[in-house]
């Protein structure tokens, strides 16, 4: 995978956003739907530039029309994240105002776009994510409205939590492996 997505996700207008509603698109999902929708690209070439035989990507590819579909059918939202990719650079997603860059160094790291500090190492989000196990990801909570990510409290639905950041009730996160 080259470039990760811009955005953590989208969510329906219209809908009240409940915990067990959120549908996560795996990082392999979205690009195989970005190079064959987006980028037209046929699927025996879309399958080159990810490095997979071409049965593998149209497996991905209906995967990630399935959960697309879904979840604009039934108004879900959809979290973007994990999956089995690897990024070939050190990217990075600002908090603040979003964007996606690289950096060269692993030392003072801030946005080069608004300048912010507080910034999310993507390549080892997607570590985390592989690494972890069902039992953390029904503890991790993310906010619908900014994208903000924190560990839940046991006993506690995320519904109940709130965005430290714009105090929109969270969600959780589904992505079992």
């Amino acid at each position: 995978m080259g470039v990760p997505p811009k955005l953590r996700g989208f969510k329906p207008l219209g809908t009240a956003c409940h915990e067990n509603e959120a549908i996560s698109l795996h990082f392999d999902e979205y690009e195989a739907f970005r190079l064959a929708t987006y980028e037209k690209l046929p699927q025996d070439q879309a399958a080159v530039r990810m490095n997979v035989s071409r049965p593998t990507f149209t497996r991905i590819y209906n995967k990630a029309l399935e959960k697309i579909a879904k979840a604009f059918v039934e108004g879900q939202t959809i979290i973007i994240e994990g999956g089995d990719v690897q990024l070939d650079k050190n990217w990075y997603r600002c908090n603040h105002c979003h964007a996606v860059f690289q950096s060269v160094g692993e030392s003072d790291i801030y946005c080069h776009n608004c300048q912010s500090n507080d910034v999310e190492h993507i390549n080892r989000t997607l570590q985390d994510w592989r690494l972890g196990d069902e039992k953390t990801a029904e503890k991790t909570c993310i906010c619908p409205s900014c994208g903000k990510r924190k560990s839940g409290k046991l006993g506690v639905p995320c519904r109940e939590e709130q965005c430290p950041d714009c105090k929109s009730n969270m969600m959780r996160t589904n992505n079992p492996k």
